[in-house]
């Protein structure tokens, strides 16, 4: 019962250090026997993000690596801690443990 899903628009973020760079890019989601998975293609890169099915307590995974989830505000790109507060706008992150690979999208409707 593996399948992709229909691809999705976006707007995608890389984070290094102060530098960010956006772009729009393609969400190709999916899932299969022990996972969901979420491809974003942009700048003529991939980043590959695992979810294990098998192991729901286990972290996520960004080009293989463990990862962590978190949300940036949408106009300033501050990093959200706490409750995201009601009528504003934000963006979904991902980031590898080790800070090299950090991520995030904006889904388009």
């Amino acid at each position: 019962m593996a399948r992709p899903s229909v691809d999705r628009l976006g707007i995608c973020y890389e984070f290094k250090g102060k530098a960010v760079t956006r772009a729009p890019c393609v969400i190709s989601p999916g899932y299969g026997a022990g996972a969901q998975y979420v491809t974003y293609t942009f700048n003529n890169r991939e980043f590959y993000v695992e979810y294990p099915n098998l192991k729901p307590n286990s972290a996520p995974t960004l080009n293989g690596k463990t990862a962590i989830e978190y949300r940036r505000d949408a106009s300033f790109f501050a990093i959200v801690k706490g409750a995201p507060v009601e009528g504003e706008t934000y963006i979904n992150c991902i980031k590898t443990k080790d800070g090299k690979t950090d991520v995030c999208v904006l889904e388009t409707d």
